[in-house]
């Protein structure tokens, strides 16, 4: 049997893969932060909420880093409920599965008729902590589970609203997270799944662009 890869293929990134994490991937446990981003949308008047990021210094968004990863993944929602006030639940995307064009053997990420309430997408990058102790900033290396979600109207949470969140139309959102490298691949993911799901091609398993 010939061993793996005696072909010559070589097992490319497709549109769905952060581009620079292909390479490099030695780090230890604790050199991970682990959060969840959230994209939220109002389904009646297809708007998404954004927040003030002090890490980021703009609106986008929403974001949580937590120590506690179990805890992080088991409500990947609740920093969204606290900014905007009310319930949220998650929203069910097409499931991305990848694959490889022939003859070029070109990795791709198609968009499949399978729905699911799991991240939609993840980002790899890196989050700086300053230590009073130290005299360099800790810096660690970031990974983001992105959801998306759809707000609750009718069921408040009670914890208020944060003063720097605001709702903009889904096609406007682009140009506010413009200074956001993630959050604008995640806004382009998410708007082809979004699209895919509210208005089908004829084409099966279209390819993400």
């Amino acid at each position: 049997m010939n061993e793996l890869g005696a072909e010559g293929y070589e097992f490319g990134r497709t549109q769905n893969t952060t581009p620079f994490l292909y390479s490099n991937a030695f780090w230890a446990s604790p050199d991970f932060k682990v959060q969840t981003g959230v994209v939220l949308l109002d389904r009646k008047q297809e708007r998404v909420l954004l927040v003030h990021d002090e890490r980021l210094e703009m609106d986008t968004f929403p974001r949580e880093v937590s120590d506690d990863i179990n805890a992080l993944l088991c409500s990947p929602l609740r920093y969204a409920e606290s900014v905007c006030g009310y319930r949220c639940e998650r929203l069910a995307l097409p499931k991305l599965s990848k694959g490889y064009t022939e003859p070029d053997h070109k990795a791709i990420a198609r968009i499949t008729n399978e729905k699911t309430t799991e991240p939609f997408y993840m980002t790899f990058g890196t989050f700086w902590v300053d230590t009073p102790s130290e005299r360099w900033p800790q810096g660690y290396q970031l990974i983001t589970f992105w959801y998306a979600a759809c707000v609750d109207w009718d069921s408040s949470n009670g914890s208020g609203v944060d003063p720097s969140a605001k709702w903009v139309p889904l096609s406007a959102a682009s140009t506010v997270v413009k200074g956001d490298e993630f959050g604008t691949m995640v806004l382009h993911v998410f708007e082809q799944l979004w699209n895919h799901l509210n208005k089908p091609t004829e084409h099966p398993n279209p390819i993400l662009v």
